[in-house]
């Protein structure tokens, strides 16, 4: 009863009415297979049940005795009545007598028990047994009866006198027209008759094709459960057989104008273009089908009310008949001012005669080609086959096309195959360009969004293209050098891959096409992919997107080019620390794979929601980031996004403590990397993961690599900053100085970078504090320098899992430890300054006199006229005169409010966690204080100027700061220690946090 319930509703309050003596008539009406049959079972049970006696009995197209269906009904429930005469012409009369003998034999019936009658398909009854209907539906509002009657509403299917009298049936009998179903109730239906729930697109299109027919639902539904999705194309036996009997009622000229009707409409649901009917008058032919229920006529046109009907129209005509008729639609639509390709390639395909096939081939490949500018793949790939089945195709030229389309679509094994036929075929004809085109394509076309690795197949193919092409193409040949700089990739010493880039950026420069730069310097990219090319490869990067926005490059391809672009930028800003650009790339690019809606292109803003969930401290939200996207990723059969879904799992794990849960995951992994020879450092992100899990030997192995491999084993690539840091960790743990040293030289340039694994699957946080952590293992001097900047830079970069990991990790020297060593040492007319780790020299000034008496004496106060003397200076001015006030008062309030201020900003500051501002804000505050406390006495009273103790204060206190300026200038971790370490005013002094030991 999907779809029914206003009618059950109205049916059961009839039921009601009339056991309390109140009957009721009902007449349901609606086209075959509507479902009158079954709201008239659902009734009898739902009477049975309240206590009814219930007759019932049917009419028949194939003739039967007058009163046939009274005499069925009513067997039992009656007592004997006089049937024999009233199918005698002459005895309307007796007629009469008997349908007032029904109506009486009804209601003794009724006395007893509540009664309903149910009497179907009356469009087929005979006068009589509707002449006592009227009789019993005029006389039942008195009764505790109720009366149902079923009949077809179309006049087309019921017999001359029938269609009269149901006609003159009484008001008080209510006509029920049950309606279509609307899609929400065939879905209902379809979960009934198949146990489970259709999918969205599928309800939509049985909705479609049945028209909401109940009958003809359930028919394609068991034909579909007995032959699977094919049978989608074939229209059930009984469904067929009631339209075939609609159909054979129309005239011939209507069913001839219906037939060219259902060819040119590829779907139920097109209006039908009047244009394209070989007719005089078509509308009135439109008008009777139209009355015959076959079609629906509206304000906007007629349609098939569902596809079915078009479906049986079309599969009735003869082969040789609907191949002219595809073919007069295919020349009238050629006549229209740009007209859709893909109609016509599905007509000319279609079509019979001379010509038809060479047409055929000729708008597929211009429908091919249109899809794939709308980026409807599959379609363009159903149209390239179609082109490549005609003669006259280029079919070298097309198979590297339709390749490119079933990549896209996702069919990568499909598309593998196809183009490493057309290469070959290329190959074989001397068509060099060819050759590249297809080479090209396995890697994902021009731009070449992800491209196979290792792929020797490939590699030889972009060799044999290189090696053939002619001088005068050299946008293609740099189109394949740049390719082969990344298909060469891990079979070739790095600086080969860079040089060949290189050569392909020169050679795509001079041959001035847009699209072949912007490919080539994505490859470039990639091969600079190491540390030591980052501001190279945001430069590159952005002339990709230069050369999109400047619209010279075709559609498709400036698209994948933007992703591209997007791609890179967004990992050069993570490997420069700042995230809040490569947020802007990745919504960047989103915006525009959102818009493709290519599951290629698809998977990777869940892999950086992920990343970024890392960084937020929330490892489970990282882990359903990962599903989604190993989900799309599947889709697209993309390589990529496997690694970058294991990347975020083996971090999230991590993370949350749980790395026994993923250990046998990246057993697997690292069982498949082994006998691929890759470089060991490849193997240290598992290796981190099994050494938490409680499992050192990959661990210990990837150490040996370390200390006993060159430059060469560790080629600065992509993977070199992040394999570092996690053999970092690993020295770290194991307790290996030796690889730990090495790893802290190897990484000390680069201390201003992040590690960022592969394409944003997780940042692992910025090099400085990796430095600093081995250089604490190690003992060294400026490890602690190198903490604070890593904290700094995760406190404005708001990375919380990162500070939180930092101050679990790194915390303060324990007491008794060995103090820290600094140098201070006067060499003529410099001093030579050293402090963790860090060399600098600086200019002879009387500050750093001062300072260096007072490092010697920590936590020891000197007065500043004793600074002054030990530098040959006396005081500048003469002891005894009075000068008046230091500051006066106006200058004092101004002080107290900056006080005010500056306390309230350190606040805000300490919250925010912005260390730089807080030392510079701290900086301010102890010289105002300084001012304030040198410029009042005891008891708040002024201090005056000319005072030989002040003036030294403010002597020392300027020559301090001085050189503690020029040290910056050298050396910021230095003058910062100083700054927070030296106490100036009349007692200077200094006085560290930690201890420090100081030489001469």
């Amino acid at each position: 009863m999907a779809g029914r319930d206003p009618e059950c509703a109205e049916l059961a309050a009839a039921v009601e009415h009339a056991a309390r003596g109140t009957g009721r008539a009902v007449l349901v009406l609606g086209e075959a297979g509507m479902g009158k049959s079954t709201v008239a079972d659902w009734l009898l049970m739902l009477a049975r049940d309240a206590g009814f006696r219930c007759a019932r009995a049917g009419c028949s197209a194939a003739g039967m005795p007058a009163l046939w269906p009274w005499r069925r009904a009513l067997a039992g429930v009656a007592g004997e009545l006089p049937w024999q005469d009233a199918s005698a012409p002459a005895a309307q009369a007796d007629r009469q007598l008997l349908a007032a003998a029904v109506v009486d034999a009804v209601a003794s019936a009724a006395r007893e028990q509540p009664l309903l009658v149910v009497l179907e398909d009356l469009h087929w009854a005979d006068p009589a047994t509707l002449l006592v209907a009227r009789a019993v539906a005029d006389a039942i509002p008195a009764l505790p009866v109720m009366l149902v009657l079923t009949s077809r509403d179309d006049p087309a299917d019921a017999m001359p006198d029938s269609r009269e009298q149901l006609a003159e049936l009484s008001t008080g009998v209510r006509r029920m027209l049950l309606p279509p179903l609307d899609p929400p109730s065939v879905a209902a239906l379809a979960a009934s008759e198949l146990g489970s729930e259709l999918p969205e697109q599928e309800v939509r299109e049985l909705s479609a094709r049945t028209g909401g027919n109940p009958f003809f639902v359930r028919e394609v539904l068991r034909l579909r459960a007995a032959h699977g999705a094919d049978s989608a194309l074939v229209v059930p036996r009984g469904v067929r057989e009631v339209l075939e009997r609609r159909i054979a009622r129309l005239s011939q000229p209507c069913a001839t104008v219906l037939g060219l009707a259902a060819v040119a409409a590829e779907t139920s649901g097109d209006v039908i273009e009047t244009d394209l009917l070989d007719a005089a008058d078509p509308g009135s032919l439109l008008d009777e089908a139209v009355a015959a229920q076959l079609l629906d006529g509206t304000g906007s046109g007629y349609r098939f009310r569902h596809a079915l009907i078009r479906e049986v129209i079309e599969g009735a005509l003869p082969g040789a008949e609907r191949g002219r008729l595809h073919a007069a639609v295919a020349r009238r639509l050629e006549q229209r001012v740009d007209p859709p390709p893909s109609r016509l390639a599905y007509h000319w395909s279609c079509a019979a005669g001379a010509g038809a096939a060479d047409r055929a081939g000729l708008w597929s490949l211009r429908a091919a080609r249109a899809a794939m500018s709308d980026f409807g793949f599959e379609a363009a790939a159903g149209h390239f086959r179609r082109a490549l089945a005609t003669t006259g195709t280029d079919r070298i030229a097309v198979s590297v096309e339709l390749g490119e389309a079933l990549q896209l679509a996702g069919d990568t094994a499909a598309a593998r195959n196809v183009l490493l036929d057309a290469a070959d075929a290329a190959t074989a004809a001397g068509r060099p360009v060819d050759l590249a085109a297809a080479a090209l394509a396995i890697g994902g076309g021009l731009a070449g969004f992800e491209v196979p690795i290792s792929d020797d197949r490939q590699a030889g193919l972009l060799e044999r293209a290189d090696a053939a092409m002619p001088a005068a193409e050299v946008a293609m040949r740099a189109a394949v050098r740049g390719r082969l700089s990344l298909a060469r990739a891990g079979a070739v010493p790095l600086p080969e891959r860079i040089a060949l880039a290189e050569d392909a950026v020169r050679l795509a420069g001079r041959a001035g096409d847009p699209a072949v730069e912007s490919a080539v310097l994505a490859a470039y990219c990639d091969a600079i992919a190491g540390p030591d090319y980052v501001a190279r490869r945001i430069a590159a990067a952005e002339r990709m997107v230069e050369l999109i926005g400047a619209g010279r490059v075709g559609a498709l391809h400036d698209r994948a080019t933007a992703l591209l672009a997007r791609r890179l930028l967004l990992v050069a800003h993570l490997e420069n620390g700042d995230l809040a650009a490569a947020d802007e790339q990745a919504l960047a690019y989103e915006h525009v794979a959102a818009r493709l809606g290519i599951p290629l292109y698809g998977w990777l803003p869940e892999i950086w929601r992920g990343m970024r969930a890392l960084l937020a401290g929330d490892p489970d939200e990282a882990l359903r980031r990962a599903d989604a996207a190993a989900e799309i990723g599947r889709r697209a059969g993309s390589v990529n996004a496997e690694l970058m879904v294991f990347t975020v799992r083996l971090q999230a794990h991590l993370d949350r403590g749980t790395p026994g849960d993923y250990a046998a995951d990246v057993r697997a992994v690292v069982e498949q990397l082994g006998p691929l020879g890759m470089p060991p450092m490849y193997l240290a992100a598992p290796a981190r993961l099994l050494l938490a899990a409680g499992d050192a030997g990959p661990a210990r192995s990837v150490l040996r690599a370390f200390r006993s491999g060159t430059a060469d084993s560790m080629p600065k690539d992509a993977e070199w900053l992040e394999s570092q840091w996690s053999m970092a960790d690993l020295a770290i743990d194991l307790d290996d100085r030796t690889a730990a040293d090495g790893l802290y030289e190897a990484l000390l340039p680069y201390a201003d970078l992040w590690a960022v694994d592969g394409i944003g699957g997780a940042v692992f946080g910025t090099i400085a504090e990796q430095v600093g952590r081995l250089g604490r293992h190690l003992g060294r001097v400026d490890a602690d320098r190198h903490l604070a900047v890593a904290r700094e830079r995760y406190a404005r970069q708001g990375t919380p899992a990162l500070l939180a990991r930092l101050d679990a990790g790194v915390r303060p020297a324990p007491a008794g430890t060995a103090a820290e060593v600094g140098r201070l040492h006067r060499d003529g007319a410099t001093w030579q300054l050293e402090w963790r780790g860090r060399r600098s020299t600086v200019p002879d000034a009387k500050g750093l006199h001062d300072l260096a008496i007072l490092v010697r004496r920590p936590g020891r106060p000197v007065p500043a006229v004793e600074l002054v003397e030990a530098a040959g200076g006396p005081p500048a001015v003469s002891a005894g005169a009075d000068l008046g006030p230091v500051l006066d008062e106006t200058a004092r309030r101004a002080y107290r409010r900056r006080l005010d201020e500056l306390d309230r900003d350190l606040a805000d500051a300490e919250q925010a966690a912005d260390l730089g501002h807080v030392e510079r804000l701290r900086a301010e505050r102890g010289m105002i204080v300084d001012e304030l406390a040198a410029a009042v006495g005891l008891g708040g009273r002024p201090r005056i100027a000319g005072d030989p103790a002040d003036r030294a204060r403010k002597a020392v206190t300027m020559r301090i700061r001085a050189a503690v300026r020029a040290i910056e200038a050298q050396d910021e971790a230095l003058a910062r220690h100083l700054r927070n370490a030296v106490r100036t005013g009349r007692l200077c002094s200094y006085e560290p946090e930690a201890p420090v030991t100081w030489l001469g």
